[in-house]
């Protein structure tokens, strides 16, 4: 059978949003039955190109994509999302291509050793690459929009004062802090709200990032950056905080990220872990545990949640923050193209390529796929003088009692 015919007996009994197919030989063949405005045509160059994404799924997408032997008309990420509709979960990973996320996983499991190759292959690309695209605060994880057409810098300190309230900081509590990014937020709680933070990273572009702004602060007196493994800590601590780390950490090292938020943690402590969580537990898709995040895995609740009781855990709140995750990414997207030329005097046309994959990829695995943003709100022990009430953590000029039961 040959290939374009393959293509039309797995779509003829696709019912979602149209799209159309360019075949190298300049056939075009529309599939679907919904018309909508997010239609776009995929041209195939080669017939190798198609062979790759039957045979090797999300990475032969990309690494066709990144070596032009597709082009896309249309949006990238109404592409990227079709997968996310219904009628493509027939189509199960093989044996095959379970092995290769065993041999995935292998390869970058996060030892000690192992997060700090792993952490290096994204987040050491240099500090002025991730400042053309993030805010002006270098926030790489999920903002807090108060309203859909709110900017990103504003969205993202949104997200920080969250936090913040969530854990409610008082002037000189100390914070663990997991995964410090490039200090943003250390910086903000810090000046805020006067807690001193000791702050974890194994990003060596990160940390050094990070010091330098908290010494233009002045506040080396009251936030630490230290390039070292979380499992590294040392201290009990009155709040504990990660921000956009778990995923790095990996499914059999959850328990032991427990253990260290229980081991550091004052009783009565409040903790906040900031996820991207997923509907059900699934391996990473291998585009991206070879080309951006290798040892990475989103977490399931239902991976989270069950070593947190192990250690008694009490949770106290769960936030999910999707569709904001879905909007910071958007502007994510927005910026990078913004500064294309910038990013191409940095980097050559396949990384350029590689990135619109990431990020349209995960923009719409927000909006249309299994992906969430989930904060954990946990106390380590009872704490019963702790906020009755979410609207605290919304407005500012709100005063919660902190209602004790037997008052």
């Amino acid at each position: 059978m040959k290939l374009d015919d393959f293509i039309d007996k797995i779509f003829s009994k696709y019912k979602g949003r149209k799209f159309r197919i360019q075949f190298w030989n300049g056939v075009k063949r529309t599939y679907g039955t919904e018309d909508t405005d997010r239609f776009f045509t995929i041209i195939f160059k080669t017939k190798d190109a198609l062979r790759k994404i039957i045979f090797k799924g999300s990475k032969g997408f990309g690494e066709a994509y990144m070596n032009r032997d597709i082009e896309i008309e249309g949006d990238l990420a109404d592409c990227v999302s079709l997968t996310s509709e219904p009628y493509f979960k027939l189509f199960r990973p093989t044996f095959r291509e379970k092995l290769k996320y065993l041999k995935l996983f292998l390869q970058n499991r996060n030892t000690l050793r192992g997060s700090k190759r792993n952490i290096h292959s994204h987040y050491d690309l240099g500090n002025d690459f991730y400042k053309l695209w993030l805010d002006k605060n270098m926030q790489y994880t999920c903002a807090y929009f108060d309203y859909p057409e709110q900017g990103l810098d504003d969205a993202q300190l949104n997200k920080m004062e969250y936090i913040c309230r969530k854990l409610e900081f008082k002037t000189g509590e100390t914070v663990l802090e997991t995964g410090s990014g490039w200090g943003g937020f250390a910086i903000y709680a810090a000046k805020k709200y006067g807690v001193k933070i000791k702050s974890y990273n194994i990003s060596h572009e990160q940390v050094v990032c990070a010091k330098e702004w908290a010494k233009k602060e002045g506040l080396t007196d009251k936030v630490e950056f230290i390039e070292d493994d979380y499992r590294n800590a040392e201290g009990v601590y009155d709040k504990f905080v990660s921000i956009g780390m778990l995923e790095h950490v990996g499914l059999d090292n959850y328990q032991t990220f427990s253990d260290i938020i229980f081991k550091h943690l004052k009783d009565k402590g409040l903790g906040l872990i900031h996820s991207i969580t997923r509907l059900y537990p699934e391996p990473t898709d291998s585009f991206t545990a070879t080309y951006i995040f290798p040892g990475a895995l989103i977490p399931a609740l239902s991976e989270i949640i069950p070593v947190l009781e192990k250690n008694r855990f009490t949770i106290v709140d769960i936030d999910n923050l999707r569709l904001h995750y879905a909007r910071t990414l958007y502007f994510w997207r927005e910026n990078f193209e913004k500064n294309i030329e910038k990013v191409g005097n940095m980097f050559d046309d396949r990384f350029i390529r590689m990135w619109r994959v990431y990020l349209s990829g995960a923009m719409t695995s927000f909006s249309d796929g299994p992906m969430t943003l989930s904060q954990i709100l946990i106390t380590r022990g009872k704490l019963n003088n702790v906020r009755l009430n979410r609207r605290a953590f919304y407005d500012e000029k709100y005063k919660d009692p902190h209602w004790n039961y037997w008052t």
